[in-house]
Parts: structure tokens; C-alpha cells; sequence
């Protein structure tokens, strides 16, 4: 019990000075004045450092230059400490609970820095989609995952794939054509997605990306090869396999600028996506992450305005609709990383073993989006909610599925039906 005891603590210690040693000079010099004018349990420190370290992101005042000191000293019961913990969760909780403003918010751009683009000689690995096993918790379609491609270039501030890969560069598999070809597929596998460890569409064809995955789809024509981005980059000056599915991850204009640093724009994504179409694929769009910021429910409905005037019903294969979700991982190296950012300025509740906003505020948010699309689009596009609740199913898109299996055969259904049509 003792040892346990011992290593929760040091844990607890590590997890303080990981996000402490991150925080500029001057909070660290306020934060350790405020621990030695009150006594804070060690999960306390804990949870003032990674408020702090919240508040330097979102550009908002440090916590310890607003508590009313005067009152907090004044208490007789030798509760100071908790008395500034109570009064800094009621500062948080107002920040969290409100919509984001990014009226003022000018970022700098934070380009992460690569030392370059290398090749390494690993073998090419099927993975799964990150949902929880069995879709208790939320509903999966069990896509399957390929990384020809590890780490991004792009810089969005709530990126996850920064969090799995060293951030110094990236890697790109060697005889990628020769492994793809090799591989030994299970007939079970019918859709598998390369946009997991970086951006699909990120290189073009330049290190002959593009080439080995057409390969790839002409050898197994059942399989459905899915390409997500969020470039802008034209490689559609020729057509490829009508199982290979090209979608983009769209988002309102004032994140794209405030959050998604280096990517495309949405017209640039929306025009590739055209551009796609014309040479004869299917496109798919996910409206993912969406962000509860002032003025969503007047730029995301223009998203949804956009498709329908750019594309048909018969172009897309799928819509996705899904937002912010966060691991602890992932919340630790945002703020060590200390970016300015406002995506963490957000109430952050337990989702399936992440963090993410109430299921009410997605409620609203998911079927403001899904309301602005047409009858035509709700019967002839394949709508799904991108590792959400599945609660949240028949409010939003008016189904559910009993299970994960459910699910998948539904998609499996529509995107079959709609890749014989092209």
C-alpha cells in the first residue's frame, strides 16, 4: 500500500514539474510566492499549474494577479489555501462555460520545426480506428488505419499526432509501393484511412506517396482507400481508382485562421475537393473538430451552404460530423508546448476516457449542422457522428445503430453503393 502511496505521489510530482518548468519565468516566480503564502495539497499545485498554464495559452490574466488576497487572508477557519482554489475554479468555470471569443485573439503562428523528411524501413502495419473497444461508449465503424506518413508539417493547435511522433521530423516509409504490394490483406478489411499520423495529401506525390497507394487500390479493388486533408495541394491532374476516396476536414473560417496554422483555407480545401470530383472521385467531408466559439451557429451552417452549391449529393460519399476530444496526453503537451491557443478554453468533461465539451453543448452544435442541409442531401449522403456519444445519434441525424457491427454495415452499404455508381 505504501509503495502505491509512493508512486501515485511521484507521479503527481512529475506531472507538476513536466507543465511548471514550460511556464514563463515570471509565473513561475507568482506561482511560487502563492505556495508559500498558503498550504496546497500536492494535487492542488497540480491543478493551479495547469490552470496557469491554460491561462498564459488563451492570453487571459494569471489567476494568481486577480484573487482578492485581502479577502482570502482575512479568513480565520485556516482554509486559505482552498479559499483561492474555490475563487480560481469560479474564474475557470466562467472562462470555460462561455463561448470563445476570438474577436481579440491574434495567435502567433507557431510552425513546428522540421529537420526534414526522412525515410525509414519499417513494415506497413494495419491499424484500428481510436474509438473505444466495442462502441459502448461511442459508436465506431472500425475503420481501419494505414501510416504511410508519421508527423505533419501543418501546425493546428489541438493536433494529436504531435503527442505520438517526434515533432523534429517527419518520416515517410521506404519501398512504400513494394510493402503495400506485398501485404496480405484479410477479406474482412473493406475501408482503410491514411490520415491518422499525418495529413493525407501533405507530400503530393513527391516521395511517391500517391503512386503506391494507386497501386495498392488497383490490387484490391473491394478495398476503399481513404485520403483526409486539410491541404490545399492540386494532385488531381489525372484521375485515380474509384476505390480511392479523397475527403477533407473542414472547419469555420475564424478557426482555420485563430487554430489551424499553415493549412489550407476553406475555399483552397473546398476548390481541391472540386477539383477531385471533376476528374471523377468520390469526396467526403468531415466537419471536424467543431469548436463552440462566438458566432459557430452562423459560420458553420455556410459550411454545410457551400457543399450543397459546390457539389451534389451523388459527388459525396459521407459527411462527418464530430469536435474537440482530447487525451490526457495530448492536454499535457499542449501546455508544455505553451502555444497560444484558445482550444482548451472549453469545459472539459469526461468522454469515453478523454476530455471534451458537455453532451448538451453538442447536441446543439451537431444538429444546428446537420438542420442546414437539404432533405436531398439527409436521404442521399452518408451522415455519421465522427467518436461521439452514442446517445447523441438519434437526436442529431433521427438514427442509431444497436452496436458498432450495426454501424459498420450501414457504411459499408452506402459507400459500396456509391463507389458502383462512379
Amino acid at each position: 500500500m505504501l509503495d502505491n502511496i509512493s508512486l501515485c505521489y511521484n507521479r503527481g510530482v512529475k506531472a507538476f514539474d513536466d507543465i511548471f518548468s514550460y511556464l514563463p519565468l515570471d509565473i513561475r516566480e507568482s506561482l511560487d510566492a502563492l505556495f508559500s503564502r498558503y498550504r496546497f495539497t500536492e494535487s492542488q499545485r497540480l491543478e493551479i499549474v495547469k490552470d496557469e498554464a491554460d491561462l498564459r495559452q488563451w492570453r487571459e490574466r494569471s489567476f494568481t494577479k486577480l484573487a482578492d488576497y485581502e479577502a482570502i487572508d482575512a479568513r480565520k477557519d485556516g482554509r486559505k489555501g482552498e479559499a483561492y482554489i474555490a475563487a480560481m475554479r469560479e474564474y475557470m468555470r466562467r472562462l470555460r462555460s462561455s463561448e470563445t471569443d476570438y474577436s481579440s485573439f491574434d495567435p502567433a503562428s507557431h510552425p513546428r520545426i522540421k529537420h526534414g523528411i526522412h525515410d525509414i524501413d519499417k513494415p506497413i502495419i494495419l491499424g484500428r480506428c481510436p474509438c473505444p473497444v466495442d462502441g459502448e461508449k461511442t459508436r465506431c465503424c472500425n475503420l481501419r488505419t494505414m501510416d504511410p506518413i508519421e508527423q505533419c508539417a501543418f501546425s493546428c493547435a489541438y493536433c494529436s499526432v504531435q503527442a505520438f511522433y517526434s515533432e523534429g521530423e517527419i518520416h515517410t516509409i521506404s519501398r512504400l509501393k513494394e510493402k503495400l504490394l506485398a501485404m496480405d490483406v484479410d477479406p474482412s478489411v473493406w475501408h482503410i484511412g491514411t490520415g491518422q499520423a499525418s495529413d493525407s495529401l501533405l507530400l503530393g506525390n513527391d516521395k511517391g506517396t500517391l503512386s503506391a497507394l494507386t497501386a495498392f487500390a488497383e490490387a484490391h479493388p473491394n478495398v476503399i482507400i481513404e485520403l483526409k486533408s486539410k491541404s490545399g495541394r492540386d494532385v488531381f491532374q489525372h484521375g485515380y481508382p474509384r476505390n480511392i476516396f479523397f475527403s477533407w476536414s473542414l472547419n469555420a473560417p475564424t478557426i482555420i485562421e485563430k487554430e489551424e496554422h499553415l493549412t489550407a483555407s476553406l475555399e483552397e480545401r473546398l476548390t481541391d475537393a472540386e477539383r477531385a470530383r471533376d476528374k471523377g472521385s468520390l469526396v467526403g467531408f468531415h466537419i471536424h473538430p467543431m469548436v463552440f466559439f462566438k458566432g459557430w451557429e452562423e459560420e458553420y451552417p455556410k459550411i454545410a451552404e457551400e457543399i450543397e452549391r459546390r457539389f451534389s449529393a451523388d459527388d459525396i460519399y459521407a459527411i462527418s460530423i464530430g469536435t474537440l476530444t482530447f487525451t490526457k496526453a495530448v492536454l499535457k503537451k499542449l501546455r508544455q508546448r505553451g502555444a497560444e491557443s484558445r482550444v482548451l478554453e472549453m469545459e472539459l468533461v469526461e468522454a469515453a476516457g478523454k476530455f471534451s465539451y458537455p453532451l448538451e453543448t453538442k447536441r446543439l452544435m451537431f444538429r444546428t449542422v446537420y438542420d442546414s442541409f437539404s432533405p436531398l442531401f439527409h436521404d442521399d449522403v452518408f451522415f455519421y457522428l465522427c467518436m461521439e456519444d452514442p446517445s447523441l445519434w438519434p437526436d442529431v441525424l433521427g438514427r442509431e445503430y444497436p452496436c458498432d457491427k450495426a454501424f459498420e454495415e450501414d457504411m459499408k452499404r452506402s459507400y459500396m453503393a456509391k463507389m458502383r455508381k462512379r
